[in-house]
């Protein structure tokens, strides 16, 4: 969020700029002018954003009370679809279970199953949850051509007659974050909607006040959401910064596509389990809003935003390999120096 100066420039005597332009901005916090975001971000300012951006996530976090009730439920939905995909991977083949069973039919295999095994076998082929059983989980985000459905996206300047924010696209990068993240610990199943819904409003909060200034922030916030859900050791979350910059690289139409989902995925819980009253629709709305906002003449700035979420992850990498790198040295220098010290001891 940033603020227009309405007062005469002429009487303002401090300033963020160092460029020599007049600041058309100021910041929320200190409330000085600022021309742009290179300026907003410079070291002149930079220990006033940080100390605000800090302040945010701080807030956000005491606000977001979860009961220890909705947590440990969201934890055994998590944790049963961990189990169930780590016991596929021990299953041994269909030909090695049939190897010696004299089978004539389909019919007499179907009659050799319990009939909650039959019900189980019908359940996963209405839900689609069988086709997990025949290949590879594949998102589609990753593929090189993906096919959109045409939809009825409303204009962006019928909902919104100004320019918004110059950080708009890191707002939307939260959403983006928080979609890839469930996608990948909670693949969507028909017959598991409301936990969906219940996982990813844990990493995505609509109502937070919060402001990204850059893609770290935003990431920082996320990994600050996640840990705080108890979500960090289902998927490491630089694959889900990995995913999430392959999908911004398919543009403005994969930023619908989420959205339109969401949308869908919303509405599904709302019939079942009523929301607060305007809740549905503010949700809705918002996430209109963010597709519409992509979808005009915006592709550029998903670019960008994908370009700085590369340098971040480029960022992350060498910081964890610098910390294993120290950490294989210090436990060297400690191989070392221990018959030593037991050497002094005794």
């Amino acid at each position: 969020q940033h603020y227009y100066i309405t007062n005469n420039l002429s009487s303002v005597t401090m300033s963020l700029c160092t460029c020599g332009d007049v600041g058309v901005y100021k910041c929320p916090r200190c409330e000085l002018p600022y021309c742009s975001l290179s300026c907003y971000k410079g070291p002149a300012h930079l220990q006033c954003s940080e100390s605000f951006y800090k302040q945010q996530v701080e807030e956000e976090l005491r606000e977001r009370s979860v009961t220890k009730e909705e947590q440990d439920r969201m934890l055994q939905v998590l944790q049963r679809e961990h189990t169930h995909s780590s016991d596929e991977e021990d299953e041994v083949s269909l030909k090695e279970l049939l190897q010696g069973m004299e089978i004539k039919s389909e019919e007499e295999l179907w009659g050799m199953l319990t009939e909650q095994e039959q019900q189980g076998f019908i359940k996963s082929i209405k839900t689609g949850s069988i086709t997990t059983l025949l290949k590879p989980k594949e998102f589609w985000w990753t593929k090189d051509n993906v096919v959109y459905k045409p939809t009825k996206t409303a204009k962006f300047e019928h909902l919104c007659s100004k320019e918004p924010s110059i950080h708009m696209k890191y707002l939307l990068l939260h959403v983006i974050m928080s979609y890839v993240h469930v996608e990948l610990i909670h693949p969507l199943r028909t017959d598991l909607v409301p936990e969906y819904w219940a996982v990813f409003t844990q990493l995505w909060y609509w109502k937070s006040p919060n402001v990204f200034i850059t893609a770290e922030a935003a990431c920082i916030a996320h990994t600050d959401i996640a840990n705080s859900a108890g979500l960090q050791d289902f998927v490491p979350l630089s694959g889900v910064f990995e995913n999430t910059c392959k999908l911004l690289r398919h543009g403005p139409l994969a930023v619908e596509r989420v959205c339109c989902e969401l949308i869908r995925i919303l509405t599904k819980v709302h019939k079942t389990t009523p929301l607060e009253k305007g809740e549905y629709t503010k949700i809705k709305k918002k996430l209109q809003f963010y597709s519409s906002w992509s979808l005009s003449k915006h592709s550029s700035s998903l670019a960008v935003l994908a370009l700085e979420l590369q340098v971040y992850i480029t960022k992350l990498n060498s910081d964890t390999r610098k910390f294993t790198a120290d950490l294989d040295s210090g436990c060297k220098a400690e191989k070392h120096t221990r018959p030593l010290i037991e050497e002094l001891e005794s």
